[in-house]
């Protein structure tokens, strides 16, 4: 399977925050070929490669945004809200799946400028503004959809030039493809290292899929991968990073110091390219819940480039994943030479 493929097949899978049990039973059978993962209370993945003293924690959440029905009006028009960061603004006119008893096609309702007023015009996209049409009445419609049900866009994915592909979901399922592809490098070369692998659950929420497992397992150190902010022609290239540029290696007061600098002198020591990314504070990402686990985990934070975040058409280089992986093995296996001396 190729880099585009895995990412494929990793963000077509539903599993929205608070429902990634969806995620897990679409693609159980491929995240077998890789080890045996087993589930927790909250719909994380975890499982450990290598069965040595010294743990690395490798995170990616598996859980997309979406959407999620509030209600049902007299006319059979489904009421909405979001599910993580969801944007409003990319929603309107969009089709949509409702998944109800059965998966339910639906389109989001979109008012002909013709009808509107100067006033609606200028008024900002809001969910109390949106409704899903899925071609019911009120009656039908709930007889088939229930209060909670999720709501996902279309996963609509292509190859565009070079390495580029396009889908919804990649944030953070492209991280998933990483960690995953790092643990295939290492996995026949684990001696002294014990390496955990964990999909999360619930990151666009709170991240408390990050959290619970980070204390249950109190690793040694952890590398969060995650998605940065691709540059875009309407972004200050101050606030992004760029797509093929390699893994933004994240730098923060939450972030570990000395393993940021580790990863970047491997880094260089190996040919892989690489960016930074400079937060000031918290990252806002599972970084933040990991470092801060029990009496506090040395944690690194990679990011993969996303132009288009939180849309259905995001949009990563492949090459910036294969990068990633190489970088997470590259400390790893450096690890595992120290460790053996």
């Amino acid at each position: 399977m190729t880099t585009a493929e895995l990412c494929f097949a990793l963000a077509k899978a539903n599993g929205t925050s608070g429902d990634e049990s969806a995620f897990i039973a679409e693609t159980k059978t491929m995240l077998g070929a890789f080890a045996s993962f087993e589930e927790t209370a909250l719909h994380s993945l975890t499982c450990c490669l290598g069965s040595g003293a010294f743990e690395i924690l490798l995170d990616a959440h598996i859980d997309r945004v979406g959407l999620l029905v509030r209600g049902i009006d007299k006319d059979g028009f489904l009421l909405i809200d979001k599910v993580g960061g969801t944007d409003p603004r990319v929603l309107v006119g969009s089709e949509v799946t409702v998944l109800g008893k059965r998966a339910l096609p639906g389109v989001i309702c979109s008012t002909p400028p013709h009808l509107q007023k100067d006033a609606g015009k200028k008024r900002e996209v809001s969910f109390k503004s949106l409704a899903v049409d899925v071609g019911l009445s009120k009656t039908e419609a709930e007889a088939l959809v229930e209060i909670g049900d999720r709501v996902l866009l279309p996963a609509n994915q292509a190859s565009l030039r070079g390495t580029r592909i396009v889908s919804a979901a990649f944030d953070d399922r492209a991280g998933v493809a990483a960690i995953l592809l790092a643990a295939e490098q290492v996995r026949d070369n684990l001696r002294h290292c014990r390496v955990r692998l964990l999909l999360s659950s619930q990151e666009e929420s709170g991240g408390s899929g990050a959290k619970t497992c980070a204390f249950v397992s109190s690793p040694d150190a952890a590398i969060a991968v995650d998605v940065g902010f691709g540059s875009d022609p309407y972004c200050d290239k101050n606030d992004t990073i760029d797509l093929g540029g390699g893994p933004s290696i994240g730098i923060s007061p939450t972030l570990d110091r000395a393993l940021t600098q580790e990863l970047v002198a491997l880094a260089k020591e190996n040919d892989i390219p690489y960016q930074h990314d400079v937060m000031p504070g918290r990252t806002g990402t599972n970084a933040d819940h990991i470092n801060i686990s029990r009496g506090g985990v040395k944690t690194a934070l990679l990011s993969i480039p996303l132009r288009s975040m939180h849309t259905a058409a995001e949009v990563i280089d492949t090459a910036d994943v294969e990068n990633t992986a190489k970088l997470i093995a590259a400390y790893i296996l450096k690890k595992e030479a120290e460790l053996s001396c």
